[in-house]
């Protein structure tokens, strides 16, 4: 069964700093726990998103550490 979403959300958000560092410290925290390989893929996929629009030469960086 697809992922049926809890709500709508807008096209577009924005974040403060602060919450944007909370986002950041929220995954780093969950891509250090022991997962599964699907779910950390999807982890590791979030923190390149956010990382890749905040700074994208970090997103970069991040890149060049899996090969891609």
């Amino acid at each position: 069964m697809p992922d049926v979403p809890i709500a709508e959300l807008p096209d577009d958000i924005t974040l403060t700093r602060n919450e944007a560092a909370i986002v950041l410290s929220g995954l780093d925290v969950v891509e250090a726990t022991d997962i599964d390989t699907e779910e950390a893929a999807k982890v590791r996929r979030a923190v390149r998103l956010v990382a890749t629009k905040l700074w994208p030469e970090l997103g970069d960086l991040l890149d060049d550490e899996d090969g891609e």
